[in-house]
Parts: structure tokens; sequence; C-alpha cells
């Protein structure tokens, strides 16, 4: 061998040339090949080190217990940041020039391995814990569930413990690896956690069954409607996602948990027959609260169905809510015109005489809707819109009798009688009943407030019908068309028209199995309809299940 003085000064090419160098070419340039090859590796592995000798774990402050979680945006950094470092290792590891530093790769490996590991569970346990936290914490939730309340304490107890040791010792190389407590503990919390949620969704489940219409709100939501329980105030917000259209409600004046009168969002109000006990368990006063809401309007529907003989049109629509008023000139549109029918053959021109009285009752509605805006608001900032929903459906009304008139019907069993939606009150057995063909729905007294009704066209018409007959014999309907037509619309002003309350739930791709359930379970059990907007997004195994379910 020799040596070659590669630092000299008077080191020139002629000494390579004379060390045979050449001879010996693809040696050296191996040789220089891996000596590189070998510092990249060193410098990128030096690197590793140095990056994650002080990365730290940041923390957020909760509540005001102090910094006792990881702060969300730095951990998910921190957690790409691991991931990168590992594919590095990755590639290096599959370098065949690692050799020399091949121990202090798969050290770092086993290390950012294991830190990634931890990280990943500390964030589960974490958004566990933060869920249950605002639970367990209310007192309503804990009397209920005293043992799950207690397993809990105990998780919180650790959890701190893990948060106030983490604080003492940031750099997350060094809390996490060789951590033998941290990686035990966490399982062990995941799992008790898990044991936690099991017992308190069996618990929702519970309250579901007994105020089925839980089943439409989220558990999120419904664990806020159940921690507020003895406040009963505090669950106004939540009205809406149960009840049509009950915004807020309110309470006696001096008994401060009984329920008077209940609201709509634009302020229209029904005051109660008989005053609701908010007390006790949420689900049992919802419960009176719904069976109140629909006793409260047979009674009033019951009243305006004598009143539409009596009263004239002015006087019925501002006596009434809006609701009650429209099945008011409802009821006296289908006596006028099936008495017109009965005495059809004998009486020659009480046809037209019926007519003519539709068009009056029409330009009534039409001589209040032409008043001052200051006038109407006299009975309300609503009346308005009411009677416009009223002018509506009356002008449907008005047309549907000019054409049994122009078609000579003469007989109340006629199909271009019987295929319009009739409304009748059935003094006998004390409800109101719609018919529409040959079946017959029984009005289902859920408060409506002050909605806009669609036009009745003859495609609208014709779907209600579909719909009534299949309905009839126990199916459900799927109306088709493209986009903005106003399949669910007509699908809730269906509902409207029978006084039911229409849960429209917007499917997509993320609904599975046990999120359908819920909402079939709730239907069946609660008596509303359901319509499932984009029903085709949902996936086709999901889809599968529903067709067994159903």
């Amino acid at each position: 061998g020799q040596e070659l003085p590669v630092h000299s000064e008077t080191f020139k090419l002629s000494g390579l040339l004379d060390a045979n160098l050449l001879e010996f070419r693809d040696d050296v340039e191996e040789i220089a090949m891996s000596a590189v090859k070998e510092l990249q590796i060193e410098e990128k592995l030096a690197g590793i080190a140095t990056d994650w000798s002080d990365k730290t774990l940041q923390f957020s402050a909760f509540k005001s217990r102090g910094n006792i979680i990881l702060n969300g945006g730095a951990t998910v950094e921190l957690m790409e940041s691991l991931e990168e470092a590992q594919m590095v290792l990755g590639s290096l590891m599959a370098s065949r020039y690692v050799a020399p530093f091949k121990e202090d790769v798969q050290e770092w490996i086993t290390k950012l391995s294991t830190v990634s590991e931890i990280l990943e569970q500390w964030v589960q346990v974490q958004s566990m814990w933060m869920y249950l936290e605002a639970v367990f914490t209310s007192g309503d939730i804990a009397k209920q569930l005293p043992q799950e309340s207690k397993r809990f304490q105990g998780i919180d107890k650790n959890w701190v413990k893990i948060m106030t040791k983490a604080n003492e010792q940031p750099i997350v190389v060094q809390y996490c690896f060789g951590n033998d407590v941290l990686q035990q503990l966490l399982p062990h919390l995941l799992e008790q956690l898990e044991m936690c949620q099991k017992a308190l969704s069996g618990y929702l489940d519970q309250k579901r069954a007994a105020f089925p219409r839980f089943y439409f709100v989220s558990d999120p939501n419904l664990l806020e409607i159940l921690s507020q329980g003895s406040n009963p105030e505090a669950i106004q917000p939540h009205l809406q996602s149960v009840f049509d259209s009950i915004e807020y409600v309110e309470f006696h004046r001096t008994e401060r948990t009984q329920i008077q009168t209940i609201f709509s969002g634009v302020g229209e109000n029904i005051p109660l027959r008989n005053r609701v006990k908010a007390e006790g368990n949420i689900e049992d006063w919802l419960n009176s609260l719904l069976r109140e809401m629909q006793n409260t309007l047979r009674a009033i529907v019951r009243e305006a169905a004598g009143d539409c003989e009596v009263l004239d049109t002015e006087s019925l629509t501002h006596k009434y809510q809006a609701q009650v008023s429209l099945i008011g000139i409802q009821f006296k549109w289908t006596a006028d015109c099936e008495d017109a029918l009965y005495r059809a053959k004998s009486e020659k021109g009480i046809m037209g005489q019926t007519n003519k009285k539709n068009q009056g009752r029409l330009n009534d509605l039409v001589a209040m809707n032409m008043l001052k805006d200051d006038d109407l608001r006299k009975h309300g900032s609503w009346t308005r819109r009411k009677i416009e929903t009223m002018i509506t459906v009356d002008v449907h009304q008005r047309d549907v009798w000019e054409d049994i008139v122009k078609r000579k019907v003469r007989d109340t069993e006629d199909f271009e009688w019987q295929k319009q939606a009739r409304f009748y009150w059935r003094y006998d057995m004390d409800y109101a009943m719609i018919s529409v063909a040959d079946v017959d729905f029984k009005y289902c007294n859920e408060y409506l407030g002050v909605k806009e009704r669609l036009v009745i066209t003859p495609l609208t018409d014709r779907c209600y019908i579909t719909l009534a007959q299949a309905l009839g014999m126990f199916l459900g309907g799927a109306p088709a068309g493209p986009a903005g037509t106003g399949k669910t619309e007509t699908t809730k002003d269906m509902g409207c028209t029978l006084g039911k309350y229409v849960v429209v739930t917007n499917c997509s791709d993320q609904m599975d199995f046990r999120i359908m359930g819920n909402i079939l379970k709730g239907l069946a059990q609660s008596g509303c309809w359901g319509c499932f907007d984009e029903f085709n997004r949902i996936q086709l195994e999901v889809l599968s299940v529903v067709a067994q379910q159903v």
C-alpha cells in the first residue's frame, strides 16, 4: 500500500497516477460512494436525534382545571412529524450502506414507533375522557349511573396524574419511551372508558324507549338535555329537536315548574288546557307535554268544527291559531260541497250556489289580506302569513269545485270527488278525519305553528292520492324526479295536512345501520313520518340491512 499526502500543498495528479490508482478505479469509486452515502445516513440520523431531543408535548387548559389536555393542533403536527421521521428511518434501514449505523437506526425506529403508538392511544383516551367528563360532572346523570360515576372518578384521578407528570417532563421521547406506567395505564383507561361509554349508551337507549322522539336527537344533544333534568327552563333550546313547531314554552308565574303555554318561532301560542308539571324525569314530562299538546289541539279543533258553521270567515280566522283556522275552512268546504252533491239531483241550482259560497269565502280572505299591516298586526305579527296560507289552500278548493261542476258530478261516491282530500269532524269518535279516496286518516294534532303551505298542482294531487293509497296498504312511498322539483316538500306538506310530525333526514354515505336503526325505531314507536332525502346516497350494505329491518 501507498500513502497519499492528500493534505500536502505539493500533492499533484501525478502522485495519483504513480500510485497506479487507475488499476483499482472500480474499488476506489465503490469506497468513495460508500463513504458519501454513510455520511448522508450519519447526518440524517444526527438530524433526527437532534430534532427529537427537544420536541415537547404542548398542553391546553381544560375548563378551570389547569393544563390537563394535549393541545389539539400541536399534537396533530407532532404526529405528522413522527410519521415523517419514521418514513426517513424506514428508507435508511432499507439502504445497503446502513451497516455501521444499523443498531442506532433500529433503536430510533423502536423509540419513535413506541412514541407514535402511545400518542395515538393518548389522543383516543383524551377524546373519550373529555366527552364523558362533561357527562359525569353534571350531577343528574351521575345520580342515575352511580357505579359508572365512581369508575369515572378513578379514571379521572389517573388521567390528571398522567398529565401532571407530562407537564413536569414535556420532552416527548423522554416521557413516552420506556415509561412502563404510561404504556400499561393508557390501554387500561381506554378499556374503563369504553365500559363507561357502554353503560351510558344503555342509559340513553332506556331514555329513548321512554320518549321515542329522543331517537331523532344525537347522543351529545341528548346528554345535554338529560343533564338539565333539575332545570326545566334550560331545555327550551332543545324543544325544536323533538317537536315540530314548539320553539319555547311559558312557565306559570308562581308555580315555576308548571308549563302553561306553548309558543311557535313567530310568537303564536296555544294555552294548554291543563298545565304540565315539568318535574321528575325529563322523558316523563316531555311525554306529558306531548299528550297535553295533542289533547289541547284536539279540543280547539273540535270547537272550530262547530264554529265554522256559524262564524263568518274573518271571525273564524282571527279567533283561532293558523293551523286551526285552516282546518276550519277545510271542514266548511267539505261540508258545503258534500251537502250540494247530496242535494244536486233534487235541487237544480245548488252546485252554482255552493260555487258562489266558495268564491265568497275566498273573496273575504283576499279582502282581509288587502288590509294594512297595522290592522293585521293587532291580531299578531304572523297574521298576514296565516291569511296567505289560507288563501293558497282555498284557491285550490275553489278550483276543485269549479272542475266538479264543469264535469257535472252529482254523486258523493264519484271518483272526481272521492280523490280530493276531504276533512270531517267525527263527533262519534271525537277526532278530525281526513279522507283521500278510500283511505281515512286520523288527524294527529301535532302543533305546526304558522307554516306556509304548497300551492297544490295536479301533480301534487296525484302524489297525495298515490301516497295515501300506499299508506292505506301499510307501504311507504318514494317520489322520484329531478332535483328541486319538490319531492321532499310534497311529503312534508302532506304531513302538515294530516297534522303529523315529519322527521326529515338528509342521508349520506356516513350513515351506518345503527343510525338508520335508531331512526326507524323512533318512527315506529312515536308514530311520526320519516322522510329520507337522497336515500340513494346510503351505502349498499347499509341499505340491505335497512331492507331487512323494515
